[in-house]
Parts: structure tokens; C-alpha cells; sequence
């Protein structure tokens, strides 16, 4: 979580700049600073990390999934064994009159012993399904390194273009890219998104593998045209175009009447420059009405949680 929240906070200190009152522009007052390639240079000392623990983990879930797989197989034959072997020697108890109580006993027995495979088996799932999710995590985490560090290469490539030109000039054509090719593109998307949850969060609603509720960023991800992570410390939105990249920093926070959870943007950056204030609250976010979650099952005064991965519907 630390490291996470370091880069985030290294690209801000990269970014944060003194003010020019002479600049004009929304981003005149973030452009005059020495570009630091220590940044870049921690960044992929973190993406190697994350590689090593993905590849070391690997085999585990190779080979829990072997041994699922293998146990499931089992417990199927012996499911259809019993199954049969049930009938026939219930019919033919039957046939032969013996009391019900025997009959009874036999088929608790065999109750017991299909009970007994089918818990050996739930128990090789869920360890499974546990290191897949740490593993899922893992890579969640370097495709959200990647996104930072093509924020900040979007940003280099800008200055290298525009080396030696007015720094006002330079403002101006940042000014100038995000109200034509962004602006417009950006906010439409983002209201997409936040209508698609307020129709369809029951559909978004899952059970995780421990048997709570979550919201998943997969699901998210594959009805937006942005990419959402979802991180105990914040929550990360990419959001690309053919010349354009931005993210945008917020958290999923209860509002104010304590009726829904909202994604409340805390900060943003295009090609890397500092998103501005007056440019943030402009950018629409989805929000999570606590009245559908109140139909679930134990969730009585239900509240949101930031996971890795998802978002853990919890109830107080």
C-alpha cells in the first residue's frame, strides 16, 4: 500500500510547481519544473518486483488448480457411484422388506460420505480461488505501474516537442488539446459510466469466493471505455485516447446524507500534467445507492470498502 501510494505522490511531487501569475491558461501554474528520471527509474525497479512475486507464485496456483481439478474429477465418479449404488440398494432393501429404520441409517450414511467429498472438494476451490486472486491482484497492480508510467512518458515526450518554445505558448497548446480532443470525450464517458452503475448495480453485484459481497473492477472494466483499479488506497481511472492519456486519483467515500457511496475525484493528471481544480470538478464519477444494497441478505446499513481488486460491500 506504501509503495503505492509513494509513486502516486513522487509523480505529484514531480508535477507540483510554483505559481506564474504572468501564465495564462488552466495549466500555466504546472509547467516550469526540471523533469526527474529517478521517477521512471523507480517505477520499473516496482514493475520487476511485481513480476518476480506473479512468477513465483505461478506453479502455486498451477498446481492448486491441478489438485482441483484432479479431486473434482474423483468426487464426480464417486458422486455417480453413490448415486447409483443408492438407488439400487434402496430398491432392492425394499424388495426385500427389511425395516425402515435400516433403510434410514444407510441412506444417512451415504448422505454423510457424498457430504464428506463435497467438502474435501469446496476446500481445494477455495484455496484455488484464493491464490488466483492474489495472483489477479499482482497483475492488477503492474497494469496500474504501467498506466503511471505511461502518464509520465506522455508528459516527457510533450516537453521534448516543445522544447525551447514560450512557456506560455506551451500552456496554451495543453489548454488548447484537452477542450478539443479531451474535454468533451472525457465527461461524456465518465456520465456513461456513472448512469451504467446506477442502472445496473445489481448486476454488478457478485459473491466473492469467502461468500461477501463485492463490486468488481472487471466487471466495470468491461462495460467503460476507461480502465478502473481498484486499490485499498484509492481508487486509479485510465483513460486513453489516440493522443491523450489521463488518470484520475479518487476514493469511494459515503456522502453526506449516508444514502449512497460515491467515487469522489481527489486529483488528476493528463499526459502528466497536473490536472487543475477547475478541470476536475467538471468530470462526472458513479455513485453506489445504498437502498439496492439494503436487498441483500445481511446488509441492513450496508458501507462500501476500497480492496484490491474490488469493492467489498460491508454492512455496520
Amino acid at each position: 500500500m506504501f509503495k503505492k501510494i509513494g509513486f502516486i505522490l513522487s509523480l505529484s511531487a514531480v508535477l507540483a510547481l510554483p505559481v506564474y501569475a504572468h501564465l495564462t491558461g488552466a495549466f500555466a501554474n504546472f509547467l516550469a519544473i526540471v523533469y526527474d528520471d529517478s521517477t521512471i527509474s523507480k517505477l520499473h525497479e516496482e514493475v520487476e518486483q511485481t513480476k518476480l512475486e506473479i512468477e513465483q507464485l505461478q506453479p502455486l496456483v498451477e498446481q492448486s488448480e491441478q489438485d482441483f481439478k484432479e479431486e473434482q474429477q474423483g468426487a464426480i465418479e464417486q458422486l455417480q457411484f453413490y448415486s447409483e449404488m443408492g438407488l439400487d440398494t434402496y430398491l432392492a432393501l425394499m424388495q426385500q422388506g427389511t425395516d425402515v429404520v435400516d433403510i434410514l441409517g444407510n441412506q444417512w450414511l451415504l448422505n454423510e460420505k457424498i457430504n464428506d467429498y463435497l467438502q474435501q472438494l469446496n476446500i481445494l476451490y477455495v484455496t484455488y480461488q484464493k491464490l488466483l486472486q492474489s495472483q489477479n491482484r499482482l497483475k492488477g497492480h503492474e497494469q496500474l505501474l504501467y498506466a503511471i508510467e505511461k502518464n509520465l512518458q506522455a508528459r516527457e515526450d510533450f516537453l521534448v516537442e516543445t522544447q525551447g518554445m514560450e512557456l506560455e505558448n506551451i500552456a496554451n497548446y495543453l489548454d488548447i488539446d484537452w477542450t478539443a480532443e479531451v474535454e468533451e470525450n472525457i465527461i461524456r464517458d465518465f456520465q456513461l459510466d456513472a448512469e451504467l452503475v446506477n442502472i445496473q448495480l445489481s448486476d454488478w453485484i457478485e459473491k466473492s469466493v469467502d461468500g461477501a459481497y463485492q463490486l468488481s473492477e472487471q466487471w466495470l472494466n468491461e462495460h467503460s471505455k476507461a480502465r478502473y483499479y481498484f486499490r485499498s488506497d484509492h481508487v486509479y481511472v485510465e483513460y486513453e485516447l489516440e493522443y491523450a492519456h489521463v488518470l484520475v486519483l479518487g476514493q469511494v467515500l459515503q456522502n453526506a446524507e449516508g444514502t449512497a457511496a460515491q467515487l469522489v475525484v481527489e486529483a488528476g493528471f493528463y499526459n502528466g500534467f497536473y490536472l487543475p481544480e477547475e478541470l476536475l470538478v467538471e468530470l462526472p464519477s458513479f455513485s453506489i445507492d445504498y437502498a439496492t444494497l439494503q436487498t441483500l441478505e445481511g446488509i441492513d446499513s450496508p458501507y462500501v470498502i476500497q480492496q484490491d481488486g474490488n469493492l467489498k460491500i460491508a454492512t455496520k
